[in-house]
Parts: C-alpha cells; sequence; structure tokens
C-alpha cells in the first residue's frame, strides 16, 4: 500500500541508521542538474514516482547513503563503509520500533534530497523579487509562485536561501539574531544592496524569514514523498531486482548473492575480478560456479536461485569457489583443445559446463585421467546435447540430470534411464534440408552446426594465413555468398530466404569480415589470395569448395548450398546420428525391480511433507506402519492425517514422487510407465 513521508522525516532516518542501502547498489550518479529538476518538482508538487522499502528476512550486506563531497577528476574519494546486518538484528530493531529498512528503489533520488539538506551538495531557493510576482505579495504568496529557480549559485539580485541552511536552522532553533547574522546578512543579495539607500535591512529580513518558514514547511509536508515498503523474503527481493530495470541497470541474483556473503567475509565480487585479472581469454560466468557449488552441496540435488540464496553461506564458498574455478578454465581449455569451441563467444549452451566440471571433479581434476569409453561417451554427450536443443528450457534440471549421469560415468558405471537417451536421440537435422532453418546466431543448432565444422577439421583455419583460429579470436559468422550480392542476383523469395543460412555461413576474424564487403565470392576470394595463396586449402577447411575461388559457383547459390549442407549433414550422422545405438548398447543397464525391491518415495499436503517406502513390482506402499495395496489408498491416509475428510480421494501415481536415477524428482507415475 502506498504511504507518505516527509523529506525532514527522511532525513532524520538516515541520521538514525533506519535506512541504508542494500551493499550491491550502483553508485550515486546523478548530475548536479538533476538534483535541481528534483526539487523544482518537489516545490510545484509534481509527481517524482514512490521510494521503495524493503525490510529483508535475511542477512544482508548494507552501505550508507552516499554523503562524499565530489572531487576533482583524476582523484580518489574515500570508500563508502560496508557493513553487515543479520536477520536477527533487523528483526530486533523493528520490534522496538526502528523502523530499519533498505532502500530498494529510489536511491538517486534519496541521495540527491539527502546531500542538499546536509550541505554536501550546495542547493539554492532563488526567489523571484516583489515586482515579478504575479497578483500576490512576496508574504502571501505560495512557495511555487515564489520560485524563480534552483540553482547551484545564489544570485545576487534575488533573495536566495541554500536549502541546507534552511534544514541547519529548523534541527537547531537558532535566535532571530543568529539566523540574521549568521545566514541572511552572508547572502549575496545582502551584500550587493546593504549599502543602497533604498534597501530596508528590516523588511528584506522578514522576506528571508518568510521564505524560510515556507522551505521548512515544505520539508515537513507529510504528504510530500511517496513510498512502498515491502516486507520481503529472499526470493521476492531477488525477483523485486531482476525485474526493476532502473536506468538501464539491472541486478540478478548474484549482486544479492554477492551482499549475502559479505557478510559471512567472502567477497564474491573481488574473487569475480581476481579470476578476469588471471584469466584475460575466458569470461568469468559466476553463475556456472554458483550453481556448481549448489549441486555439490545439496542433497537431493538442487541449484535453483532460492536454494542458493537461503542455504548456501560463506564457509560453503570458501571451501569451493577457488576449486571449481580452476575446473572451469579445465574445462575450458579441454573444449578449445579439442576442438569442441571455436571460442567461449561460440559456446552453444554455457549451461553445459557445469556436469563437465563436476565429471572433472569426479576423475581428479584432470581429463587425461577418463579412459576412451568415458571420452566417447563425453562427445556423444555433448553434441547430442547441442543437436537436440537440450538445455533450451529447464536447464536446472537438465544440468542436474546431467551432472549425475556423468558422475556415474566418472564411476565408470552404467546409466538407468532409457528417457534420458531418448532426449539425446531428438536431435533437430535428419536430413541435410533441415540445416535450411538454422539461420540466427542464437540458436544453438547454428552454432553447433559451427562448431562441429571446428571439431571434424580438428581447428578451423585463418584466411589470411592459414593459422588455426585462436581462442580469443574476435570472429563473425561471415556470409560466404555476400548478403547485398545475394540480395541484388537471386530472384525468389525462396532462395532469398536462404541467405542467412547457416550453410551460407562460416567463422572468419571480423577485420577480413569487414573487407570482403558485398563482392561476389570469386572477387573477393582472389584479394585474399594475394595475401594468402594457400586459400584453397582454407576454403576445403571450412567445408567450402575451392572453385569458388575461380568463379564457377557465382551465379550457383543454391548448388553451393546443397554441396555443402551435404558435406555438414555427412559429419552429423558420423558424429550424432550413427554412434546412437553403440552408445545405448555400452552404456545403458535397465533397472529390473523385484518383489523385494522398495524405494523411498515422499508427498506434501498443505505443506507437510510424508515419507514412505514404495514396492515398484508389487505397487504397494508402506506408510506410518502400515501396508496400503496402492499408491492412492497411501495417499488418502496422508491426506485424512492432515485435516482432510474420510471421503477425500486422490491420484497416489500423481502424488507420491521420487528421486530417480538422475537425481530428477519424478512422479511414480514414471515407474509404472516403466
Amino acid at each position: 500500500m502506498e504511504q507518505t513521508q516527509s523529506l525532514k522525516q527522511l532525513i532524520l532516518d538516515i541520521d538514525d541508521e533506519k535506512i541504508f542501502l542494500p551493499e550491491f547498489q550502483r553508485d550515486f550518479v546523478w548530475e548536479i542538474s538533476k538534483t535541481y529538476d528534483l526539487f523544482d518538482s518537489l516545490v510545484k508538487d509534481i509527481f517524482i514516482g514512490a521510494i521503495i522499502y524493503g525490510i529483508p528476512s535475511f542477512d544482508i550486506a548494507i552501505r550508507q547513503i552516499d554523503n562524499r563531497k565530489k572531487i576533482s577528476k583524476g582523484k580518489k574519494r574515500p570508500a563508502l563503509e560496508i557493513k553487515t546486518i543479520t536477520k536477527k538484528e533487523i528483526e530486533n530493531k523493528n520490534k522496538i520500533g526502528e523502523n530499519f529498512r533498505l532502500v530498494l528503489d529510489g536511491q538517486q533520488r534519496t541521495t540527491s534530497i539527502y546531500r542538499a539538506l546536509k550541505g554536501t551538495d550546495e542547493v539554492w531557493f532563488i526567489a523571484k523579487n516583489e515586482d515579478e510576482i504575479q497578483d500576490s505579495s512576496f508574504e502571501d504568496a505560495k512557495l511555487e509562485d515564489l520560485l524563480q529557480e534552483i540553482s547551484g549559485e545564489q544570485d545576487a539580485e534575488r533573495i536566495s536561501i541554500k536549502l541546507c541552511d534552511v534544514w541547519d536552522i529548523e534541527m537547531n532553533d537558532y535566535e532571530e539574531e543568529e539566523i540574521k547574522n549568521k545566514f541572511f546578512f552572508q547572502t549575496a543579495y545582502y551584500k550587493a544592496y546593504c549599502n543602497d539607500n533604498d534597501f530596508d535591512p528590516k523588511f528584506e529580513f522578514k522576506k528571508y524569514r518568510n521564505l524560510r518558514k515556507k522551505i521548512a514547511y515544505l520539508f515537513n509536508s507529510e504528504k510530500l514523498l511517496s513510498y512502498y515498503l515491502l516486507d520481503m523474503n529472499l526470493e521476492k527481493f531477488v525477483v523485486f531486482f531482476e525485474r526493476s530495470n532502473t536506468r538501464g541497470v539491472q541486478l540478478n541474483f548474484i549482486d544479492i548473492l554477492a551482499a549475502k556473503l559479505y557478510t559471512g567475509n567472502f567477497n564474491l565480487k573481488e574473487k569475480i575480478k581476481i579470476f578476469e585479472q588471471q584469466n584475460p581469454n575466458y569470461s568469468l560466468i559466476p553463475e556456472l560456479i554458483v550453481r556448481s557449488i549448489a549441486y555439490i552441496k545439496s542433497s537431493p540435488k538442487e541449484i535453483n536461485r532460492n536454494y542458493i540464496l537461503t542455504s548456501l553461506n560463506a564457509d560453503d564458498f570458501k571451501e569451493w569457489w577457488d576449486k571449481l574455478c580452476n575446473w572451469y578454465k579445465i574445462t575450458l581449455d579441454y573444449l578449445y583443445e579439442n576442438n569442441f569451441i571455436i571460442s567461449q563467444d561460440w559456446m552453444p549452451y554455457d549451461n553445459m559446463v557445469v556436469p563437465l566440471m563436476i565429471f572433472l571433479k569426479e576423475i581428479g581434476g584432470d581429463f587425461h585421467q577418463m579412459n576412451s569409453k568415458q571420452k566417447k561417451f563425453i562427445e556423444y554427450w555433448y553434441w547430442n546435447s547441442v543437436f537436440s536443443l537440450r538445455y533450451s528450457g529447464s536447464s536446472n534440471e537438465k544440468i542436474i540430470e546431467d551432472s549425475n549421469v556423468l558422475v556415474q560415468i566418472a564411476k565408470d558405471k552404467k546409466i538407468n534411464s532409457i528417457s534420458f537417451f531418448n532426449k539425446l536421440s531428438k536431435i533437430q537435422i535428419l536430413e541435410a534440408e533441415d540445416i535450411h532453418s538454422f539461420n540466427k546466431k542464437a540458436n544453438a543448432v547454428y552454432k553447433g552446426v559451427l562448431n562441429l565444422i571446428n571439431f571434424e577439421k580438428e581447428g578451423l583455419l585463418n584466411w589470411n594465413n592459414d593459422a588455426k583460429l585462436s581462442l580469443n579470436s574476435v570472429l563473425e559468422d561471415h556470409h560466404i555468398f555476400p548478403k547485398n550480392y545475394l540480395q541484388n542476383s537471386l530472384i525468389s523469395d525462396a532462395e532469398k530466404d536462404l541467405i542467412d543460412c547457416v550453410a551460407n555461413r562460416t567463422l572468419v576474424p571480423k577485420i577480413q569480415n569487414i573487407k570482403i564487403s558485398d563482392q561476389k565470392p570469386s572477387e573477393y576470394l582472389a584479394k585474399i589470395k594475394e595475401v594468402n595463396t594457400e586459400i584453397g586449402k582454407s576454403l576445403e577447411n571450412h567445408l567450402i569448395p575451392k572453385e569458388l575461388l575461380n568463379g564457377e559457383y557465382d551465379k550457383e547459390f543454391n548448388i553451393f548450398l546443397e554441396f555443402r549442407e551435404s558435406l555438414i549433414f555427412d559429419i552429423i550422422k558420423k558424429i550424432i546420428i550413427s554412434p546412437k545405438e553403440k552408445i545405448k548398447e555400452d552404456f545403458y543397464e535397465e533397472i529390473n525391480y523385484d518383489e523385494t525391491s522398495n524405494i523411498e518415495v515422499f508427498c506434501s499436503y498443505k505443506n507437510n511433507k510424508a515419507t514412505a517406502t514404495f514396492n515398484p513390482s508389487t505397487s504397494k506402499i508402506f506408510y506410518k506402519g502400515k501396508l496400503y495395496d496402492s499408491p492412492s489408498a497411501a495417499a488418502q491416509a496422508v491426506k485424512i492425517d492432515n485435516g482432510a475428510p474420510e471421503n477425500i480421494t486422490e491420484n497416489g501415481w500423481t502424488f507420491w514422487k521420487f528421486i530417480n536415477e538422475s537425481g530428477i524428482e519424478k512422479k511414480i507415475d514414471e515407474l509404472r510407465k516403466r
């Protein structure tokens, strides 16, 4: 519910340490002109937007409102103090009425107001002269009608009053003579006119005093600032910041996590910076390290945001962060050195790094430790995951399932889930013509095609010099037949729809792409041949016929496309489609439940969790010392135990759940289907 408060109360609450900022909030960045506009709006009663406060229900790192003086460029300001506050401290403060809260949205406005009233930034109210006020006297005019402008300096020709002087007078209850001597006599207006015979100091001071009281009334107005107060759990806190994209600065749960971990003396932001300084060839994606820590620490496996923010602590990060960062680098090195990726920017799915890191952990931190069978499985899993778009949705579930599978592979054990193999086999390209459909860089299969050529050729060559493209090459997916050239030469819309197809794309350094421009293939390739006489070798390395050099294909775009698609599809068949049955034969093993086999199951009703054992062979459930003939009968018993009427019914096959062989929560109906 929207509420209101006064500027005065806002300042007092900040001074009394009732209002803070979350540590991860961006710095105060407003130019001073924005502060002038803000106070102009306040004086004119123009809505400035609501401030949103939050009362966090968790430990968090906080900092004060930025009241540091601005200094000249090149000099460093002292750092703001960051401190931690615990959930218990917050609860205790608010129990005794301290009204502790954080500014979630509106920190620029809040900081501007605070700095102006405390005198950190000079903000002056410049009043109109008597003859500039319409339909009223200076004494009777509203504050808005008296306003000439809000400025950073006073006006010697008009009564000017600094906002912080009004605040100072309000807080210190000066005598009238003190106000006159300390403030009014020091104004440029008084000094400019005090020796003028027409200047009446008493009359002018009366106007100054009148103006000061009107501004003080503004400060005290209860309805001046609108605000919302949110009593927030951690999940809502994160969602709020992820969705409030203020001025283009969007926070994510890693920012909130950093503030939480700071309370346990783990500086996540500093750790991220250290990795990037030590590994300039790689971008660190902190979420991948964080989710890996969650996977390692949780049982059953959970890597969702809520688990991370509520269950992981600084000690977990102290134990695992450095190790996982090292495995992260080793994993990316392995993917590049074995040609799975051309560069990190062109990796189809970043999330696939997590299962690989977990596999690496299980085999001792060195990919050289894996045997040939494990290597074959990793290769199959990787490419089939990409070409089946496995990580395009529900990625947390896929990360957990694949991590569990790769742990089994690391232990030389077989996989019991046939659904895992079935999902991997649902690839998007089953014949050469299917390649037509992939024309956007954001699509994993599009990236996968370019990476798969790199994998088959054991590295793509630079067209300029035949050297292997390096990990830090800045690459662009160049049109082999340039786009502008095709737009002008193709006739049918069907042909034009194929211009951006991945079969007409290959990866070359950015500078090369600029030189290519919109010439026909034989023309731009002739210029490259002047630099690299072996360009034909480079073209074949990219699955491009070297006959492009002599112009044979210049007017045969469709023939070129069919030829290259057939070459790409041959690789897809060889690496992805053909190994399917052999992989299943080598790595799948069906579970056979006998009458003595029982598995643990669980359910939840009205937030109350119940556990039992289930026999997949007999479909009986043992719950609270009693054997039920069906899952539905046991489900009914759980509901009655938790207050439901005797005639309640429930489908037990969807009510009861278990953790499957891949570590994923499933309904026991899946066991019946088996």
